[in-house]
């Protein structure tokens, strides 16, 4: 489309004509193959001897064949090879990419960061199966690369399509952070949040952000809606989440190019396909041609070659022009500035989701929507390092809270020492009381008498004994000489005979 419109409606290169050769880099299976794609390019060099390469799009594929094409100086376009290791301008020189990249995601996020003072800590889940070009991965890299750049603690977690990743992954949360970041298709994301519903008591003190880029989960505004007849009340989880999209053109162009495309897909290779942001990246192909037509343009009218890749590549460096997809603009390393779109629950009754912001990545800043906001359970953002929460971020809560090991050494301490007292205490008092038993000088209270004993006759013997020195109560000197002063209280009545 891009080749037959080049001339006729863009007014490039005209008098001259381009040949495209097409290639297939798929497998049997449909899946993309890295080895075959390698081949594609050494056999194209080899026998048709190219000026460009347009594509491949999957990572690996991207990153093999670029390797190629730098060592060839030849450009290569492509809307795809969003990972991070593209920004490598000594291993990939020649790689201009017009479609989404994960850095752009990354800058997205810190946006959002600084916004919310979200500057400690975030976490990142992702679906790898590491048998695919594994998409989810290279999306969310950016996010891991940049934050990480920016002093922000940030923990990762990849997962797979199991009951046991999944409860993980909740452990995972409430232990590394409170900002979450999770890419995944959408029915093991609801996995996810089901279980997040049943497991974490707090949903309000967690941001949640679902990474689903080309708005699979958005087709009804419900991306809570689910088959699970045991799920009650998935709305009230959801108020916690937000959803990270590419942002739609919505200039005339990419209208007509849409509708376009779908004829031609239709007519073409008998495919009927939906509207989609799938489109986007059609027309960000679209647009990488006419880029290269431009910039190849220019370079012969300066006297340049065809055969010039590096110049040609230069460029479409930090360049800015109209195509289908709107306003298209790139950085110094040939990665194009995507804009993305942020949804949330806007109608907490249906818990319709409404678009509350987007982000300008030319300009790298959020523009809030004038109708809708984000509603916070809590009513303003949660934290993303709450108070004594990850006590290694913030040591000063030892001081007042011990681990549950330390709380239960002190009590059981504590209970062994009042153990220890009370054997003592008892111990003491046991062995006082058989002391006092063993005396025998002892006397019963009854046996006294405090009236004048003249009342009562008494044997002679008896006065004598009471009378001997150290035995009479009226004795002024004992023993030991030591003067002491005694006086009668009252006289034992038992006879002396009776001793």
């Amino acid at each position: 489309m891009a080749n037959e419109n080049l001339q006729k409606k863009h007014g490039v290169l005209q008098g001259h004509s381009i040949q495209l050769l097409n290639f297939s880099t798929e497998d049997s299976t449909g899946v993309c193959a890295e080895n075959k794609a390698q081949i594609i390019a050494v056999d194209t060099k080899l026998y048709n001897k190219p000026d460009a390469f347009f594509g491949p799009g999957c990572v690996y594929s991207v990153a093999s064949v670029g390797r190629f094409a730098s060592h060839w100086k030849l450009p290569l376009i492509t809307a795809g090879g969003t990972a991070y290791g593209f920004v490598n301008g000594d291993e990939y020189k020649t790689i201009v990419r017009t479609g989404p990249s994960t850095t752009k995601l990354g800058d997205f996020a810190s946006i959002i960061h600084a916004q919310f003072n979200w500057t400690t800590r975030a976490i990142l889940i992702f679906h790898d199966v590491k048998k695919d070009d594994r998409p989810h991965y290279f999306l969310s890299e950016g996010i891991y690369i940049i934050l990480k750049a920016e002093n922000v603690t940030v923990d990762a977690l990849p997962y797979q399509d199991s009951p046991s990743y999944y409860k993980e992954i909740i452990t995972f949360m409430k232990d590394h952070g409170r900002i979450v970041y999770i890419c995944g298709p959408p029915d093991t994301f609801l996995k996810i949040m089901k279980l997040f519903q049943s497991e974490i008591p707090d949903p309000e003190n967690y941001a949640i952000f679902y990474l689903d880029v080309f708005a699979e989960s958005l087709t009804e505004r419900k991306p809570w809606l689910n088959n699970d007849s045991l799920w009650i009340d998935p709305i009230k989880v959801f108020k916690s989440v937000l959803v990270i999209t590419y942002r739609e053109p919505d200039n005339p162009e990419y209208k007509q190019f849409q509708d376009e495309l779908h004829i031609r897909a239709q007519k073409d290779f008998d495919v009927n396909i939906e509207p989609s942001l799938m489109d986007f990246i059609a027309g960000c192909f679209y647009d990488g041609f006419v880029m290269y037509a431009k910039a190849l343009e220019d370079t012969l009218a300066e006297g340049g070659s065809q055969n010039d890749g590096i110049s040609i590549t230069q460029r479409m460096q930090n360049l800015r022009f109209w195509g289908v997809t709107g306003l298209v603009t790139t950085d110094k390393n040939n990665a194009r500035n995507t804009d993305f779109n942020l949804w949330a629950m806007t109608n907490q009754e249906s818990g319709e989701y409404g678009l509350v912001a987007h982000y300008n990545g030319t300009n790298k800043e959020i523009i809030w929507s004038s109708t809708e906001r984000i509603h916070w359970p809590k009513g303003s953002p949660p934290l993303d390092n709450p108070p004594c929460v990850f006590s290694s971020d913030d040591p000063t809560c030892a001081d007042g809270h011990l681990p549950v090991l330390g709380i239960v050494a002190v009590g059981s301490g504590l209970a062994l020492i009042i153990f220890g007292i009370s054997s003592f205490l008892i111990y003491r008092k046991l062995k006082l009381e058989k002391e006092l038993a063993g005396m025998l000088w002892r006397i019963k209270w009854e046996d006294l008498q405090f009236e004048s004993p003249n009342k009562y006759p008494k044997k002679a013997g008896s006065r004598l004994t009471l009378s001997q020195r150290g035995s009479s109560c009226g004795s002024l000197i004992t023993a030991h000489g030591k003067y002491q002063l005694f006086a009668k209280t009252g006289y034992f009545k038992v006879r002396l005979s009776e001793f």
